[in-house]
């Protein structure tokens, strides 16, 4: 049995050498396997498009079977390592974990096939030893925009979330940041970990705008975004959107003066959302109101009876503090109107 997994990895391997040299980014992470034995590799003088590699790249190590055996993400640019390839266990009767002694590995830089280019072989010399492999590869970096944020309602002190959303549409695995402004120098937070794609792949990245609580007027405020290539910063999607501020009341039912014309429901804010939200509708008319909250797979989680509520403006605060992270459905019906909108709950 074993032997045909190892003769399954060789064909799989020739033809990752052959032409398709791009990895899997799940891989670099998932199924490297360690055993008791393992040899160190580094490179002090790593390249990646002509330049030195970038803090948070990828490098794989492979044996000749096929076996994904080390893995190890740049933390000093141009540099590599030390990365320990695991040997393959001997004990094992069914899996391949990696090098036996005097195996020649294999090595990729962000999915990408790398030249080794020493000044060590890159040759598995058993457990302990050490080996010097500087490697280059190279790539196309490109992004696009899949979705963008949109504006967003928010009260005083509201921590109102925005989402991006990029494909990578380079030929090599990439990595991704995003970074934020505010026009009034409201403070942003974002994470400092960087969000992966390979080709074809999305990347979706959030950030965090804090209102104010001491505000006692109405008040916009713009926010720019900037999503960058971690691979190269000159490969990005920017972009703005702005967050509506109004003054904070509890009272559901919002008589303007002004009657709707027509029924209708609006996209809770914030969202995402942790985890409370507001849901806000348009009544013309005096109707029992029930809000009914789904699961993605269409099951009923939630349902609520507002009451008898008048025409007008209405808004209502949901609390998902008891459901897990995940996209959720919300409908609000009136008498014969209703309608349902998607939301998403990130704790």
């Amino acid at each position: 049995m074993r032997m045909v997994i190892k003769v399954l990895r060789k064909i799989i391997m020739t033809l990752v050498i052959g032409g398709m040299s791009l990895i899997a980014a799940a891989t670099a992470f998932g199924d490297v396997i360690p055993t008791t034995e393992w040899a160190s590799f580094r490179g002090s003088s790593t390249s990646y498009n002509g330049g030195p590699v970038p803090i948070g790249s990828i490098v794989d190590a492979y044996d000749p079977d096929g076996a994904h055996c080390g893995t190890f993400v740049v933390k000093s640019s141009g540099k590599y390592g030390f990365m320990s390839v695991y040997a393959d266990d001997p004990y094992s009767t069914e899996i391949d974990e990696g090098a036996e002694p005097g195996n020649q590995l294999t090595f990729y830089l962000n999915g990408r096939l790398a030249l080794t280019e020493g000044p060590d072989n890159p040759i598995w010399n058993g457990m302990g030893a050490t080996a010097e492999v500087n490697l280059s590869a190279s790539a196309t970096v490109s992004i696009a925009a899949v979705t963008l944020p949109g504006d967003q309602l928010a009260e005083p002190g509201d921590r109102v979330t925005y989402a991006v959303t990029v494909m990578n549409t380079g030929d090599g695995l990439d990595f991704y940041r995003v970074s934020a402004t505010s026009f009034h120098g409201w403070i942003i937070e974002t994470s400092d970990d960087f969000v992966y794609a390979g080709p074809g792949e999305n990347a979706t990245l959030y950030f965090d705008v804090l209102v104010p609580q001491a505000l006692f007027y109405d008040v916009d405020d713009g926010v720019t975004f900037r999503v960058e290539s971690g691979i190269d910063a000159s490969v990005y999607i920017e972009g703005g959107a702005i967050t509506f501020v109004g003054s904070p009341t509890d009272v559901e039912d919002e008589d303007s003066g002004i009657l709707p014309e027509q029924f209708e429901l609006y996209q809770n804010y914030p969202n995402p959302f942790n985890p409370v939200t507001t849901i806000a509708f348009d009544l013309t008319v005096r109707s029992e109101v029930t809000l009914e909250i789904f699961s993605i797979l269409g099951t009923r989680l939630e349902s609520r009876e507002l009451g008898m509520l008048t025409p007008g403006h209405h808004t209502v605060k949901f609390d998902g503090q008891s459901m897990a992270s995940g996209i959720y459905f919300y409908r609000v019906t009136a008498g014969d109107k209703g309608a349902m909108k998607k939301m998403a709950l990130m704790k």
